[in-house]
């Protein structure tokens, strides 16, 4: 059991850009190749991972991330959601302990194939239209100014139960982005097949980018070449896995909101996220700017944290820990009730 946990957090790390990366991997654990697809593949099975494949830095294309927070009527709950999730740009939606109860994070691309000439607030608008309007459920929607971390950290401990590491070593320098001071990238044709073929279902096998090369018509060298072009571009965030968060035994999960500092001014808000970011049960930390309010909240909050304990009562500490390094004007803590979708966007 020990080895298999130790692979799915070395796998949540992501995999080398080489012919066999499964065979480092091995060779890191002190295993064999052979051992290490094994238990990749139970690991799969039994839903600790959830997904494998190309992690895409999809902001850095410019899409536009957006979080909303509806009120909807327990007996539209079932619809709503349904419409939500049939959607492709929607790739988190949980039921929140909340009067603001569906809260979901879509990802808008900036332009679409048959209207290239839309503007941002233009694409942002007909998705409103389409997916929220029709039920005309009172919500809040704001959008990311600046993401301070976007990086999962999930851990078991030796004696298997679950826990985060005290001392993260991964650096949050490639999470950081804000949003006006970078110029989006685009990519070309070959590079959205070449991310889309191994965005779902990375094969697990001893040579897992033969067959993406074969069809793009390469050698796996120059596939490896044109992976870490984009890894160096920092759209390519690297190849791993996904873990199912309630499975590794984090079975209580919150959204929380923040109005922080002495006052309003971003280098407050900035200087306390990345404090906040720095939090290793922290798995998700955005600046964003409320552009909708028809739920009549007031709604004050910009700094928005994603946080993950083994229980109410961890949850609960993570907390009081966090209020009492930022000295909060105001927080709403949004837990999360029931999960509704968890997916990556696909090209």
């Amino acid at each position: 059991m020990i080895l298999k946990t130790l692979l799915a957090e070395r796998l949540q790390s992501g995999i080398a850009l080489v012919e066999h990366p499964y065979r480092m991997v091995a060779s890191e654990l002190g295993c064999d190749e052979g051992m290490v697809l094994a238990l990749t593949n139970e690991l799969i099975r039994e839903g600790y991972i959830r997904s494998f494949g190309a992690f895409i830095d999809f902001e850095r294309l410019g899409y536009e991330n957006l979080l909303c927070g509806l009120a909807v009527p327990e007996e539209q709950i079932s619809s709503v959601a349904s419409t939500l999730n049939e959607r492709r740009e929607v790739i988190h939606n949980d039921l929140r302990g909340h009067s603001l109860n569906m809260w979901f994070t879509a990802l808008l691309p900036p332009k679409t194939p048959k209207k290239k000439t839309e503007t941002e607030t233009e694409v942002r608008e007909r998705f409103f239209e389409e997916v929220l309007h029709p039920w005309d459920c009172p919500f809040i929607a704001a959008i990311a100014e600046i993401r301070l971390k976007l990086r999962p950290n999930f851990r078991f401990s030796r004696d298997a139960e679950p826990s985060f590491e005290e001392n993260p070593e991964v650096s949050l320098k490639d999470d950081i982005l804000e949003s006006g001071n970078f110029q989006p990238a685009s990519l070309g044709t070959e590079a959205i097949r070449a991310l889309s073929l191994l965005q779902r279902n990375f094969p697990v096998v001893p040579e897992p980018f033969e067959l993406a090369a074969r069809k793009l018509e390469l050698s796996v060298p120059q596939l490896l070449r044109r992976l870490r072009t984009l890894v160096e571009a920092r759209i390519l965030r690297g190849i791993g896995a996904s873990l199912h968060h309630r499975r590794m035994g984090y079975n209580a999960n919150a959204l929380v909101a923040w109005t922080v500092g002495s006052d309003t001014t971003t280098d407050d808000v900035i200087d306390t996220g990345k404090k906040a970011a720095a939090l290793p049960w922290v798995s998700r930390c955005y600046i964003r700017r409320t552009i909708n309010d028809t739920a009549g909240s007031s709604w004050s909050h910009s700094l928005y944290t994603m946080l993950h304990a083994l229980n109410e009562t961890s949850l609960s500490e993570q907390i009081r820990t966090m209020k009492d390094m930022f000295a909060p004007k105001d927080l709403t803590v949004l837990p999360t009730l029931q999960e509704l979708k968890e997916t990556r966007y696909f090209l």
